[in-house]
């Protein structure tokens, strides 16, 4: 990737530090993993999220239960962390700064982060849509029941149901996206409703609108800008 030089270096000496070390001394990023119980020498995938498809980055062995990876990224991006031998992997959303991670090897996307401020906002957001959206779990099987036994009314009632949890956590992300305009996070949030008919181009534009400078550099904002440009080109030829 021409934005991303990534340096890995592994040695023993390195492995005695911990999360105190941790300081961020240049512009670049610097990821520390600490796994409790795992043998040397398993492979330790980093990859990142462009455009919907993710991109393999580079790969380290761990050494004395721990792994690290060390680079300089141009702007924040998202971080995949895989561990051979683990189902899962452990997303991170990082600028030019330090992560310490303590590994759960029993789920990996429940490891613990700290160091990322914007990893934090990232988490917080996310943990707090799908807080609203796990509310419909227990209206599915209650949709398939309906369904087999053809039953209208209830359907339409559970489709209601449904549908003011979807308007809640729509709402929830316009908000956000609104009132954290100058983070990453805010045009990541807002990128998670374009494909959502409910929500007009003029709300989506009127949003990224007041995105600061430097989020508009930023992918998810990019791709926020090709929506617009491509609707308000099929409106021209509807017209």
């Amino acid at each position: 990737m021409k934005y991303l030089i990534l340096i890995i270096i592994l040695t023993c000496s390195f492995f005695s530090c911990d999360k105190n070390y941790l300081k961020n001394k240049d512009n670049s990023f610097f990821i520390f993993g600490k796994v409790d119980s795992i043998s040397d020498n398993t492979k330790v995938f980093l990859k990142i999220q462009e455009s919907n498809k993710i991109i393999p980055l580079d790969t380290v062995y761990t050494v004395n239960n721990a792994f690290q990876f060390n680079g300089n990224i141009s702007k924040p991006e998202v971080f995949g962390i895989f561990i051979d031998g683990i189902k899962g992997s452990i997303g991170l959303f990082i600028q030019n700064d330090s992560v310490f991670i303590d590994v759960d090897e029993n789920m990996l996307s429940n490891s613990i982060i700290e160091g990322s401020e914007l990893n934090d906002k990232y988490l917080n957001f996310v943990k707090k849509s799908n807080e609203i959206i796990s509310r419909t779990n227990y209206l599915f099987p209650l949709f398939q029941k309906a369904r087999t036994e053809n039953d209208v009314i209830k359907l339409n009632e559970i489709n209601k149901k449904m549908e003011l949890i979807h308007k809640e956590n729509t709402t929830f992300v316009l908000n956000f996206a609104k009132s954290n305009s100058d983070s990453y996070i805010a045009a990541f949030a807002l990128k998670t409703l374009l494909n959502d008919k409910s929500i007009s181009a003029d709300t989506i534009a009127s949003i990224y609108n007041n995105f600061s400078h430097e989020v508009k550099k930023g992918d998810f904002a990019i791709e926020i800008l090709l929506h617009l440009e491509s609707q308000e080109a099929l409106n021209n030829i509807d017209n």
